[in-house]
């Protein structure tokens, strides 16, 4: 692989390997794993002390009998559509799916299960399964501790003025790659990011030996669902959220992540026209979802990268919004070929551009790929 241009290299991001430490809420410890040495590439897990609440705060999984099956239509009934908001007694089992919270509601933790059907072609979990369930425990989150008015993370004040949170940023670092049969761990928290964003840091472990594999930081801004537009937060809403953000800095310095400019004139890149977004690939937002992205990008990358590399780590920074109608255009070209020192192989950098056929920019990001061992 020819290298035509060098745009600055990205510096890694800062990595952190354990949880916050909320300022006002004293930290739990880590637990015991059958060890008491610390692995060189884990972090102390949440010491979740279960607590006796209300049961009208807490969604409870149907009792089962021996022999009877619990239809869904019964589960769906034991779950109340809105928690209440005044409560505070947040630690324990909180939801059906398994999902725990700790520290007073501020971190939430849930396992899943690597199925056949998220493995890739290399029998490794994809980067697109592991963003859904990203996806997924984020939304779990917000829904276990009451964010839940009018949209996911939408807080009662939001939902009356028709605002959502939608994701403007988002970084990743790749440790490893689970196997089918794997059970992965995630914890996830939520912060302030100035005076009208908020970041979410999320932590992959492997639920067996407690290593960390991904660590991510996204960052998000209100949007308006009529006019499409940002708004800005106001007083009320920021009461509102108060008490559900963590008071920590982001793992990543995800604000300060500079993206290479792609340039188009000079045409040496790699280009793949994607066809429009079907129904399927829409969210609750009504635009595509930001894992169908990633995807889009992949699909500009050389296939001989894809075959003998893997992805270490990502930036993604999501530009406007793509709508059913839209017509995608990937377009990717190299910003670093570390490939030719035989004796460290420093991977391949890319910079990446998704444009509609107008020219309007998606999505800007950057990926490193290294070598598969």
């Amino acid at each position: 692989m020819v290298l035509t241009s060098a745009p600055p290299t990205l510096p890694m991001p800062r990595l952190l390997s354990t949880l916050p430490t909320n300022k006002s809420i004293s930290c739990c410890g880590g637990t015991n794993y059958g060890s008491s040495q610390s692995k060189p590439n884990s972090a102390p897990a949440i010491n979740f002390q279960a607590k006796v609440f209300p049961k009208e705060n807490v969604i409870t999984s149907p009792k089962q009998d021996d022999d009877k099956t619990v239809t869904p239509a019964a589960a769906a009934r034991k779950i109340p559509q809105h928690l209440n908001w005044e409560s505070r007694k947040l630690d324990g089992v909180y939801d059906t799916f398994g999902g725990k919270l700790g520290q007073g509601g501020l971190v939430f933790q849930q396992n899943f299960s690597i199925r056949s059907y998220d493995l890739g072609p290399n029998g490794k979990a994809t980067i697109g399964c592991l963003m859904e369930r990203l996806q997924e425990t984020s939304i779990q989150h917000c829904r276990s501790v009451g964010l839940y008015a009018g949209g996911f993370g939408s807080t009662p004040e939001m939902s009356k003025r028709g605002l959502v949170w939608v994701l403007c940023k988002l970084q990743t670092v790749v440790e490893k790659y689970p196997s089918w049969a794997d059970v992965i761990q995630i914890d996830t928290w939520t912060g302030a990011s100035g005076n009208n964003g908020l970041f979410r840091d999320w932590i992959f472990r492997d639920y067996s030996t407690r290593e960390i594999l991904i660590r991510a930081t996204g960052l998000y801004m209100m949007m308006h669902m009529k006019t499409r537009k940002f708004s800005k937060v106001t007083a009320e809403i920021t009461d509102e959220l108060r008490s559900a953000l963590m008071d920590s800095d982001p793992l990543i310095d995800i604000k300060n992540a500079k993206l290479g400019r792609l340039d188009i004139d000079a045409r040496n890149y790699f280009q793949t026209s994607v066809a429009k977004p079907g129904w399927s690939d829409l969210d609750v937002n009504q635009h595509v979802s930001h894992a169908k992205y990633i995807d889009w990008v992949f699909e500009s990358i050389p296939f001989s990268v894809l075959e003998t590399h893997e992805l270490s780590s990502m930036t993604l920074e999501y530009r406007s919004e793509c709508r059913r109608d839209s017509v995608v255009q990937s377009l990717t070209a190299v910003a670093r070929d570390g490939t030719g020192d035989s004796t460290h192989n420093q991977g391949v950098e890319f910079d990446h551009l998704l444009r509609l056929e107008t020219g309007s920019k998606v999505l800007r990001a950057r990926t490193l790929w290294k070598p598969i061992m």
